[in-house]
């Protein structure tokens, strides 16, 4: 047998020799020596000891690199240190680190080198490390004090990268760097920049982990605690703005909480989990999160629901790159506490929470427990507290069975198992039905199911063994059926991908048979489940799924279960959004009910791709898919059976009615909804139990239709009229239950809007009839009903529709605007002294006065508001506009003081400060809170066009340009200024200004594109 050790020994010389005949042919071929290659080839291969001895004789080598020759004691740290990732043992993984740190203080002892920076980092990452391994294992107190030391050591190495960096960058900022001229100096300050920041970081983080070595971190390491809480202060306040330094929140927040500061650790955990969800703030959220779980848990009441709250909402929102991150296993550890309260609370009445609690907490454990971490001794305690020995996972052992004689042998225990499962589930689905809630059954359920699942994989063992012993004698049928039920259990057990393959198998080999179809459905089944699970791979499944669906098809042309295997391969091009695939499918499609089924789904699919379009911000849905939507779903819906009746199909009939209205075709909606064969209103009495939402989007429809065909030349108006007050008494009777007037209320705003999208998306002759036809009909509701949910409604409709009568930029409502709006007026004042909900009502009063021109009122009733919710955002811009408004009709020394009030706010309120804010500190509020995004840039706007105003009604040209520095400082901090739309908003405006102002009217700068890499 050949020793190992002089095997290695003999490759090392070889590898050595080679090397040194390679240096001499490449001294003669070459100008000089291809150090660098040699060294990554050695440090790959794992000869780090002939790297370093390399590395010692580099001198003796002609043409070395200069670069190299003049780096080498930092190629012999970064050799070192590769070699103590892959040590095998303690002692050689601390012998490597400490050569390595050798070698970079001796690199660092010669002065300025280009790779400086890099040396100065590396050896501040390489003290963190050994720092954190001297921490490992038994403690006492010199190790701590050495670990302490370490750390200290580390975060003068930061300091040090962090004062040099500070002084480029202060020597850069005198210097304005055009990116577009001077890419190369903008990307060089832009790197400075980071390595500036980082260094901060990890000074900041160095010094908490040296306080860390102490018992009591908060009493032996306050001073630096408070250190590092400086260097997180600067970066979360003045560098929020890189990802870095809003990152800082949440180290920020840690410290607060080692030196006690609760309230302003939750605050500083708080403003990080309300930070946009980017991906380079990812693991600091979730640090965050796991920071106030424990803050919640930390409480004098341990408040375990509000922990569970902040915790299970991250961790259901964990992507698949973040599973490993030790932030990710703290937040397991510190929810599965929260979940551990909640099931030892005696004082929780219900048995069966406490349960799910418990069984939350241990999954989350044995998560986290997979994971190496500085966690993982506390989740192994846990895991015993809660019945789990040990650090590893519950091993369940698979079901075994002795290997059959024969594959006649393993049918017959195929047959037997098959049979037990039979009965298994039959018994299975009588415990379901008693209520599987119940704690005891569900015990019974559970032990049921894995009784089942352990049957499934005896038969899978027996029947592939079985499979294994065929032979040229072997009986054909017996092999058929032997893999059909290999594949039934396989795609029981969610054994996709081999249940696809072994029932593609049969399908093709046993073609006409009965075996043959079941096993290619089943096949067909789990590539589904594939397909759904892999999105890396869909298109090469969704191929593979359409050619074996026409293989079914071929083969068994007569089969209606083969036929269901195309209508597969359509619904799985339309869940993945492939239309014209779907379509070419379904055209090749025979005519009947099938065929009328799927063009009814992808009508609806189309008309839901028609609208998701409108739903995003700059674009409209094209008509070419609503005529597309409209001919499918006719298509569908005349191919429904006389007498027939399902969900699906009314849905289809309504979806119709919406696009009609769309359409403007109001009188073919209403032909849609009466149609004796399809038509939603009467297929309604024929559906079991539709749910409330169908029943008020199907009258809320039909209310819109009715009206609408008011605007026909030969309408008759009366009947129409009559009609659409019985649509509104169905729509008011559908609603019940404890919630039902919310919903109603709700169902009325929707409407509202609507009728506005109607009114917005047909032509201006077209709008002008409906208008009035809409006006005539609320009118005679607000006369005819007492009901204040009704009424609130018609007040609601009349103001959308007055505001969608009024031209683009207008503000004050003129004509059939003014009439309408001063309707809906009417019926808020009416409504207000005997409704409950007085906030909502003023609030609408108060927009509809504003709407008129009657300010002085309007500023009442925003008061009133805002004297009950100052916080109401709504009625705070609502107010901020009706004094700019105002200030527009008001002679131009009053106007001047008037666009002030709209800048800074006013009305007193008994504490001296004004209750009505004004632009400026709407969008000084707005400003850190991405969810009020869009309000901070619209207040941003309007605070730039109050101050343009306002120096032009007073004819002071400091304030118009205090207007262009409004504008250009907000495009500093945010260059996209909340989108495209707005941004042109902006960019007119400030053109408009610079105009007046007699400067060149140059509007935004261009975003600035990211340098090439």
């Amino acid at each position: 047998m050949v020793n190992p050790h002089l095997l290695r020994s003999t490759l090392c010389l070889v590898v050595v020799t080679c090397l040194a005949w390679a240096s001499l042919i490449r001294g003669v071929r070459a100008e000089g020596e291809p150090a660098a290659m040699f060294l990554k080839q050695l440090r790959a291969a794992g000869y780090h000891g002939l790297a370093i001895r390399y590395l010692d004789r580099l001198g003796d080598y002609p043409g070395v690199d200069p670069e190299i020759r003049s780096a080498v004691e930092l190629e012999k740290a970064q050799t070192h240190i590769d070699a103590a990732v892959v040590a095998r043992t303690a002692s050689q993984r601390e012998a490597a680190f400490a050569d390595a740190e050798a070698a970079l203080q001796e690199f660092l002892k010669r002065g300025s080198h280009p790779r400086a920076a890099d040396a100065r980092a590396q050896l501040g990452r390489l003290q963190m490390v050994r720092a954190a391994q001297l921490l490992s294992g038994e403690l006492d107190d010199e190790k701590r004090e050495q670990a302490r030391q370490a750390y200290q050591d580390a975060a003068s190495t930061f300091d040090s990268i962090v004062a040099e960096l500070k002084e480029k960058l202060t020597s850069m900022q005198g210097a304005r760097i055009d990116e577009t001229k001077e890419p190369e100096r903008a990307a060089e300050r832009d790197g400075f920049r980071f390595s500036y920041l980082q260094g901060m970081v990890n000074a900041g983080e160095a010094r908490v982990a040296a306080a860390e070595t102490f018992a009591e971190p908060a009493a032996g390491g306050r001073k630096l605690l408070e250190e590092a809480l400086g260097l997180f202060t600067d970066l979360s306040e003045k560098y929020a703005k890189f990802p870095l330094g809003a990152a800082a929140l949440y180290s920020r927040g840690r410290v607060e909480r080692l030196l006690g500061d609760r309230k302003k650790a939750e605050e500083s955990f708080v403003r990080m989990m309300e930070m946009v969800d980017a991906d380079p703030l990812r693991s600091a959220r979730i640090g965050a999160a796991s920071g106030l779980v424990e803050l919640a848990l930390s409480d004098e009441k341990s408040d375990y629901e509000k922990a569970i709250k902040q915790g299970e909402e991250m961790v259901k929102a964990l992507r698949p790159n973040e599973r490993q991150l030790p932030e990710t296993q703290l937040l397991r550890l510190e929810l599965a506490r929260a979940y551990l309260a909640k099931s030892q609370d005696e004082t929780q009445g219900n048995k069966t929470q406490r349960k799910r609690a418990e069984s939350d907490a241990r999954k989350l454990l044995k998560e986290a427990n997979q994971v190496a971490g500085v966690h993982q001794e506390e989740t192994t305690r846990l895991l015993k507290e809660v019945g789990i020995g040990g650090a590893e996972d519950e091993v369940v052992e698979l079901p075994t069975a002795d290997d059959p004689n024969s594959l006649d042998d393993a049918i017959a225990s195929a047959r037997t198992i098959m049979q037990a499962l039979q009965r298994q589930q039959t018994e299975l689905d009588a415990l379901m039905q008693q209520g599987a809630e119940k704690p005891v059954i569900a015990e019974q359920v559970q032990a049921l199911q894995q009784k089942i699942s352990e049957a499934r994989r005896v038969g899978i063992v027996i029947l592939r063994r079985g499979l294994s012993m065929l032979h040229g004698e072997s009986d054909t049928s017996m092999i058929h059926e032997g893999r059909q039920y290999l594949t039934y259990l396989l795609h029981l057990e969610q054994a996709h991908r081999e249940a696809s393959v072994v029932g593609q198998f049969l399908a093709r080999f046993a073609p006409g048979t009965e075996r043959g179809l079941g096993a290619g459905m089943l096949a067909l089944a789990s590539l589904q489940q594939v397909i759904a699970s892999e999105e890396n791979d869909s298109e090469h499944l969704m191929a593979e799924i359409e050619q074996f669906a026409d293989y079914l098809l071929m083969t068994w042309p007569d089969s209606p279960k083969a036929a269901g295997a195309q209508e597969i391969v359509i619904r799985l091009a339309l869940s993945n959004d492939q239309f014209d695939r779907a379509e070419a499918l379904l055209d090749k499609m025979p005519e009947g009910p099938q065929r009328a089924t799927l063009q009814r789904l992808m009508g609806m699919l189309v008309w839901n791709k028609f609208l998701m379009a409108n739903a995003e911000e700059g674009h409209s849905g094209s008509d070419q898919d609503l005529e597309k939507a409209r001919q499918y779903l006719e298509a569908g819906l005349k191919g429904v059976n006389e007498g027939f009746a399902d969900t699906q199909t009314l849905q289809a009939g309504l979806v119709l009615t919406k696009l009609l209205l769309r359409q403007g075709k109001s009188q073919q909606a209403v032909g849609v909804l009466d149609n004796a064969k399809y038509g939603p209103l009467k297929l309604l009495p024929k559906v079991d139990d539709p749910e409330q939402s169908l029943l008020l989007d199907l009258y809320k429809t039909e209310l819109q239709a009715v009206v609408g065909t008011m605007t026909g030349s030969n309408a008759n108006t009366d009947p129409l009229l009559k009609r659409a007050s019985e649509t509104l008494d169905k729509l008011r009777d559908t609603v019940q239950g404890p919630d039902g007037k919310k919903r109603l209320v709700g169902t009325y705003v929707a409407l509202a809007r609507d009728i506005r999208s109607q009114l917005e998306t047909t032509t201006p002759d077209r709008k002008a009839k409906l208008i009035d036809a809409f006006n005539v009909f609320l009118k005679q509701i607000a006369q005819s009903t007492q009901d204040e949910s009704t009424l609130m409604w018609v007040g609601r409709t009349m103001m959308e529709i007055g505001e969608s009568a009024m031209q683009d930029g207008e503000l004050k409502a003129v004509g059939q605007a003014s009439e309408l709006i001063e309707g809906a007026a009417s019926v808020f004042e009416d409504l207000l002294p005997k409704s409950e909900d007085k906030l909502t009502l003023r609030f609408l009063f108060a927009r509809c006065l504003r709407m008129l021109g009657q300010y002085s009122k309007a500023l009442d009733q925003y008061q009133n508001v805002l004297k009950e919710k100052p916080m109401m955002l709504d009625a705070q811009k609502e107010a901020a506009l009706t004094y700019e408004m105002w200030a527009g009709e008001l002679a131009p020394g009053i106007a001047s003081k008037a666009y002030a009030t709209a800048l800074m706010g006013g009305r007193k309120g008994p504490d001296g400060k004004n209750i009505i804010w004004g632009w400026g500190r709407i969008s000084t509020l707005t400003q850190r809170d991405p969810k009020f995004r869009t309000i901070f840039f619209d207040a941003r706007y309007h605070v730039a066009l109050c101050r343009y105003l306002q120096g032009k009604k007073a004819k002071d040209d400091r304030i118009v340009k205090q207007a262009i520095r409004d504008i250009t400082s907000v495009a500093v901090l945010y260059p996209e200024l909340g989108g495209q739309e707005q941004r042109a908003r902006f960019d007119a405006l400030l053109k408009k200004i610079q105009t007046d102002a007699g400067e060149p009217a140059n509007g935004l700068p261009p975003i600035a594109q990211p340098a090439a890499s």
